[in-house]
């Protein structure tokens, strides 16, 4: 036991050779009085293996059935040298700052117990990795991701849209690519971005003074190449306009169209001129659910999604709002709307969602000091809404109605149309006046009854 105060300093060997620990941690380490390696597996501590104030947390990863339970093993271990008092190292591989999360359990536990914690800068994988590669991290704008957090996302399928967050225009350096299990996990999530030819380069050994290895394969062979605990994936960065699977492109796009020099055609749109196309994309998405055309539904929402970029674009330059308006609108609106989902409230079945969305719609009336809609269901359907779809809506609202089995039931709706034409009428502008007639009769005979109670179920969730 050392009669001195418990002090812990963790400092990271490097990724590699010796020559490239620091000097702050060469000093460090020839003052502790104990030094708990994570690891005794790393190229650069030979001169440490002799020391008997030496030892390591290898035997723990031999019996840890998970991550968690390692570290936090690796951490109560840390601590139990440091109750004995005297400096105690923490030696870990890199940066401890870097993919180190026994470092922040250490912290956070040390500083329960009173004991100070000192952590050291040091030499870390991302700068040999960019020293390999050839890049300048911050002007290319490189990404960082690790290997389990990317193996994670695949687990999440088939509801990890969004979930993977790399942009595959700029840089890329996976680390922890440590076996064979997380390469095949890191192809399968970064083929959803990447094509399968995309060339990536494993850096094995980056920093070692031996056995280093830097060589291109596709993406589709990443699960046949030899992986190691120090390898790193480099995957270059795509040509903005072949990074066609990356959600980015597509504004930027749009963008380029818009712009000076860009397309006669698409510089000349307005909202209003693009009006007719919003409504055709819509109704050749619809076709394409109708028809079970899978394929086909992709491309038609994708015709969809341009237009919304088109209009966001328009709206930019106008200085009106910006395509993250659209998004923090609609993102923030979701949240706020599905608090069963993501907040704290209970709704286990479809009409108690309902119940749910009103009361959340409600709310947000109050605080905008706003009072209850005054308007009819009619009047709250869609003006530009088709005169057939607004008499459903209105008399059949939520409902799922299906094609008739008879195919001359149509027969006598035809028939009414045929006559309004012979007549000289429109028969949209026709229904259209007689459905608001009709509206204004449900009005006037609600309106003349005792209240039922009836909510806003019937008026929709947009």
């Amino acid at each position: 036991m050392n009669d001195a105060e418990p002090r812990i300093v963790i400092v990271g060997v490097g990724p590699g050779a010796r020559d490239l620990r620091t000097i702050g941690t060469q000093k460090a380490l020839d003052a502790a009085d104990r030094i708990i390696l994570r690891t005794r597996i790393h190229p650069g501590l030979d001169d440490l293996r002799g020391d008997p104030r030496v030892s390591d947390c290898d035997d723990l990863y031999q019996s840890a059935t998970a991550f968690a339970s390692l570290y936090d093993a690796v951490a109560e271990r840390v601590l139990a040298g440091a109750r004995e008092g005297g400096t105690t190292i923490f030696a870990v591989p890199g940066h401890p700052r870097f993919a180190e999360r026994t470092v922040a359990l250490i912290e956070r536990r040390a500083g329960a117990l009173g004991i100070p914690v000192e952590v050291l800068d040091a030499v870390s994988f991302v700068d040999t990795a960019v020293n390999a590669a050839g890049i300048d991290p911050v002007a290319d704008g490189l990404q960082i991701v690790d290997a389990e957090e990317l193996a994670s996302v695949l687990a999440r399928e088939p509801y990890a849209a969004g979930l993977i967050g790399v942009n595959p225009a700029r840089p890329l350096l996976v680390a922890q690519l440590y076996n064979p299990e997380i390469a095949a996990a890191v192809k399968l999530a970064l083929s959803r971005l990447y094509p399968d030819e995309q060339p990536v380069t494993l850096l094995r050994g980056a920093g070692a003074e031996e056995g280093s290895d830097a060589r291109p394969h596709p993406l589709r062979e990443l699960d046949r190449q030899a992986v190691d605990h120090l390898t790193t994936l480099w995957a270059p960065p795509l040509a903005p306009l072949e990074a066609t699977r990356s959600a980015e492109t597509l504004p930027r796009i749009v963008a380029r169209l818009r712009a000076p020099g860009g397309c006669p055609w698409d510089r000349e749109q307005t909202h209003a001129s693009l009006r007719g196309a919003l409504l055709e994309e819509a109704y050749e998405t619809v076709d394409a659910i109708d028809q079970g055309d899978d394929a086909g539904l992709a491309e038609e929402l994708g015709d969809l999604l341009l237009l919304v970029m088109m209009h966001a674009q328009i709206a930019e330059e106008a200085g009106v709002f910006q395509i993250e308006d659209v998004y923090e609108g609609i993102n923030r609106k979701l949240v706020r709307r599905h608090p069963h989902v993501f907040g704290d409230v209970t709704a286990t079945t479809p009409d108690a969602v309902v119940t749910t969305w009103e009361g959340v719609k409600a709310a947000e009336r109050a605080e905008k000091g706003e009072p209850a809609p005054e308007r009819s269901r009619y009047e709250r359907l869609p003006r530009a809404m088709p005169a057939l779809r607004k008499a459903v809506e209105l008399v059949a609202p939520r409902e799922t109605l299906g094609p008739a089995m008879d195919p001359d039931a149509g027969a006598p709706l035809l028939a009414a149309v045929l006559d309004l034409i012979g007549q000289g009428f429109d028969p949209e502008s026709v229904l259209e006046a007689a459905l608001r007639r009709h509206a204004e009769t449900i009005v006037q005979r609600e309106s003349a009854r005792p209240t039922t109670g009836k909510s806003e179920h019937e008026e929709g969730r947009a």
